[in-house]
């Protein structure tokens, strides 16, 4: 895996994060998304946390992904936070509705029981009354009519008990009619207060149902965009692969390199001690040896030198020779290769269009070609190669001037 190339470290260096546990969004399947595509990163992040290279293009890419992400994961944790909050508001509203239905319902049990007191304390005065009329009216009167004094006295103390009476029943009535006053103001006032519990759920419940599209909104844009992380994965992904596929292509043309260069190099005597500048002016942008590669994202050995160059740039042969390759070879490009003779031969790769074609014999100082950037390349230049026998060596100590 330490091929995959800069593309695939992107995703590292960007350190793409979702916020998976955000309290609401954990409980649905878009969460569940989210946490794949965070650990398959994290498993890439493993393998090319130290990767660098020319990758500001993918890491903006990345980046305004993610910021994209951050922005509407945050508005839809907002919004499950307004609705959950909506939804407490509306679970205590109806409780306190259902209390003060219990409260009226009582209230009226109270005020149905007075009005049956009311009743039942009417009807005894009223009937005391009556009988007080029946009897005269008044406790001397009935003296008269009575043929002993111990009726009399009987009478008298009867009379008085049902005066008695009457009056404590009289002041009971008229307590009682006050108790139903009461209880008829207590109940407007409950149902008052059940009434604005109705509407406060009401206002609740349009609220609740508005934040609903609200976060419903919010969870199709986080969709939307997990969509997008997951498309730009893959295509990181594919990019990758073409890059692995570019690298074992580059290893395998080496091979070939040197089998063509055994083939090919017929020239004999010796090699020349010095080499002409390829490219006028010359600015050597990348040394021989070991170096982190600017497309493959890890270090390698670079077998030449990247001269820089504008593109269509003239390229000179660095010495006298025989043209024996010119052509597309993989991640080379559009390739020259010279034999100079005493086993040297000299490689000049993404050149943007041939001058010289397989055969010729060249001048040192010829035009050969043009620079481009063709096969894997990152921009303009021209790659340099000087090998000896095959084998690649730095070309560097081959110029006296540079």
């Amino acid at each position: 895996m330490k091929r995959l190339g800069m593309i695939l470290a992107l995703v590292l260096l960007a350190s793409i994060v979702f916020p998976v546990t955000a309290p609401v969004v954990a409980q649905n399947a878009i969460s569940d998304e989210l946490a794949e595509t965070a650990k398959e990163i994290e498993r890439l992040e493993s393998l090319m946390a130290a990767a660098e290279g020319d990758i500001s293009y993918w890491r903006n890419q990345i980046s305004s992904t993610n910021s994209r992400m951050n922005d509407v994961l945050a508005d839809l944790v907002a919004a499950e936070a307004v609705l959950a909050d909506l939804n407490v508001s509306i679970n205590e509203t109806q409780a306190a509705i259902s209390f003060a239905e219990l409260e009226i319902s009582q209230k009226e049990a109270e005020l149905a029981d007075t009005n049956a007191r009311i009743v039942d304390t009417h009807t005894m005065v009223v009937t005391q009354a009556v009988e007080l009329f029946k009897r005269g009216g008044g406790q001397i009167q009935t003296v008269f009519d009575y043929q002993s004094v111990q009726d009399a006295a009987l009478a008298v103390r009867y009379g008085s008990t049902v005066i008695d009476q009457t009056n404590n029943a009289l002041a009971s009535l008229e307590e009682l009619r006050n108790q139903k006053e009461q209880q008829r103001t207590l109940i407007e006032q409950e149902r008052a207060t059940l009434n604005g519990h109705l509407e406060k759920l009401d206002t609740a419940q349009t609220q609740a149902e508005q934040q609903k599209q609200g976060v419903e909104q919010s969870r199709a844009l986080v969709a939307a965009e997990l969509t997008n992380q997951q498309a730009l994965l893959q295509t990181i992904k594919n990019e990758a692969a073409h890059i692995e596929n570019e690298i074992a292509a580059e290893e395998a043309e080496q091979e070939r390199l040197i089998e063509l260069l055994a083939a090919e190099q017929r020239r004999g005597g010796i090699a020349p001690g010095e080499l002409f500048p390829p490219l006028n002016p010359t600015r050597i942008v990348s040394a021989y040896g070991p170096r982190l590669h600017p497309i493959l994202g890890y270090t390698r050995t670079h077998a030449g030198l990247d001269l820089d160059g504008d593109n269509g740039q003239e390229i000179f042969a660095a010495a006298s020779g025989t043209v024996i390759y010119s052509g597309y070879r993989g991640g080379y490009g559009n390739t020259v290769i010279i034999d100079h003779g005493g086993g040297m031969a000299t490689l000049y790769a993404h050149q943007s269009s041939l001058v010289a074609d397989r055969g010729d014999e060249v001048s040192l100082g010829d035009l050969i070609g043009y620079v481009g950037s063709t096969g894997l390349s990152t921009g303009p230049h021209l790659h340099f190669e000087v090998r000896i026998n095959g084998a690649h060596t730095d070309p560097a100590p081959y110029f006296t001037v540079l």
